[in-house]
């Protein structure tokens, strides 16, 4: 019994420090560093919301990876319970944060802002692996190849490693094909 409430402790512990990385990151992101305001104020306006957005993707991109780790860590310990209770936050973030965010990214597009969009949605199909929803990773997946067409070829840096975007994408398809196959087993 001592056992299960330390599990249920830690679980709790865990979806805790997530909500709380995530509302400071948030913090962080809306509240800004008065040098890199002075320059966004230098700044032609068209700059200035690149710099700006730029700077929001890089925030996405680090909350994303976040997230991202708290569920390959509950699966790989086999903490499913955590793994359930991180699925609603992770949504709720996705939908309000980053979704917003990528959709203005095409608005917007420079080689910088895509490059951060291309590896957003990589952390992205990759968290929704994590948190055994392979349905969903496949369309972020499938977004990837249509969206980022003429861009295949560019530098990204995904967890791990820096490589080209096509790569990246090769990467997903074959972990999304063995998640297939050892779900059907």
């Amino acid at each position: 019994m001592n056992e299960r409430i330390k599990h249920a402790l830690r679980a709790q512990a865990a979806v805790f420090i997530a909500g709380l990385t995530l509302l400071i990151s948030c913090g962080i992101a809306h509240g800004g560093n008065s040098r890199e305001d002075n320059q966004a104020l230098l700044l032609p306006p068209s700059q200035e919301d690149q710099a700006v957005l730029k700077r929001r993707l890089q925030t996405a991109k680090r909350d994303t990876e976040a997230f991202r780790v708290f569920a390959e860590n509950f699966r790989s310990n086999g903490d499913t319970k955590a793994l359930a209770q991180l699925q609603y936050p992770v949504d709720d973030f996705l939908k309000k944060h980053v979704d917003n965010l990528l959709a203005q990214s095409l608005q917007h597009a420079t080689l910088e802002t895509t490059r951060l969009t291309a590896e957003i949605m990589f952390i992205k199909a990759r968290l929704f692996m994590d948190l055994n929803r392979g349905d969903a990773a496949r369309k972020v997946v499938a977004e990837m190849k249509n969206r980022f067409g003429s861009y295949q070829k560019i530098s990204v840096e995904l967890p791990g490693k820096t490589t080209t975007l096509d790569e990246g994408i090769r990467l997903l398809d074959e972990e999304l094909a063995k998640a297939a196959v050892a779900g059907q087993k």
